[in-house]
């Protein structure tokens, strides 16, 4: 189990139920200004994890929603820099501001900070994972917010559906050209936002699949059960949220990533608390032991 959310905190670094943590970054905290790489703020942040013998996973975003990490400044996650190439952006309800992902000079720039992000990274033994971040979050789609005019605002800087999924294809390449020992995971989510037919989760998630990426399911939810080709890669399972804002329970949450037979669970950090370390601890024996076992591919599906 992998501890997730909160800022890029150590403090369940020597957690006995904790086996890593999943740190997020913005390409602006990372290249604040063009070829110039913040790498120190990652090494810190992984360093309380490898002390501890635990290993990493990374996520950086080129944006977010505003409230995500104010201390990262999520709501600002392309560099200026990259805007003042003349990349367009939209700003959304609670004040982020999201890139016009598909313009040529972003794809250019991006590129460039992904070969120097994995010349750092590659290969290196304590990281178990990237995640090939596309849209808000680094999640499949453009923007999550729930914004009824989400689609117009999103049309007056160009947005189609084909070109989104063009943008997509070029990022998960751009990965893949330049990330070749750690593994890569994708994170679907319902990946377009223009209601054209044939274009739906299931489109990005067969060409991961058939590329060999990882999938890493962003909304665990008990009594979901998700389809082939899910299950055929390696899964990572995200909790949809704390249980706190959910309302779930966290022992349900956890029986429910468990199912999916992944490779990490990621719990929210507020849920790892004194109070569920019985909870906690069953399901990390129960991962632990199913991972010594044979493993069995599971069917899941459509994401968050």
């Amino acid at each position: 189990m992998y501890a997730f959310s909160g800022g890029n905190t150590s403090d369940l670094a020597t957690n006995p139920d904790v086996a890593g943590r999943s740190l997020v970054f913005y390409w602006a905290q990372l290249e604040p200004a063009q070829g110039q790489y913040r790498w120190d703020l990652v090494d810190q942040a992984m360093q309380p994890w490898v002390a501890a013998g635990k290993k990493v996973i990374l996520r950086v975003s080129a944006s977010g929603w505003a409230k995500w990490d104010t201390a990262a400044n999520s709501a600002h996650g392309t560099p200026s820099w990259v805007y003042a190439q003349g990349v367009k952006s939209v700003t959304e309800q609670d004040g982020a501001v999201l890139p016009e992902y598909w313009n040529p000079a972003f794809e250019k720039d991006l590129a460039a900070f992904l070969q120097a992000f994995a010349a750092r990274y590659d290969g290196n033994a304590n990281v178990a994972a990237v995640d090939i971040s596309i849209g808000v979050g680094g999640e499949s789609k453009a923007d999550s917010e729930k914004n009824d005019n989400l689609l117009s605002l999103w049309q007056s800087i160009g947005y189609t559906d084909e070109l989104w999924w063009q943008y997509a294809q070029e990022t998960i390449t751009a990965y893949t050209g330049v990330f070749h020992r750690t593994p890569l995971a994708l994170m679907p989510d319902k990946t377009f936002i223009g209601g054209t037919d044939g274009y739906n989760e299931e489109k990005i998630v067969d060409y991961a699949v058939a590329k060999g990426i990882w999938l890493q399911d962003n909304g665990v939810v008990p009594g979901r059960t998700l389809s082939a080709p899910w299950g055929q890669t390696p899964v990572i399972a995200e909790m949809r949220g704390a249980t706190s804002e959910t309302g779930d329970n966290l022992a349900d949450d956890l029986k429910a990533a468990l199912a999916e037979h992944p490779v990490f669970v990621l719990v929210f950090t507020s849920d790892i608390t004194d109070a569920n370390r019985d909870v906690l601890h069953q399901a990390a024996a129960r991962a632990t032991a199913a991972q010594a076992g044979p493993h069995t591919p599971t069917g899941s599906a459509s994401g968050s």
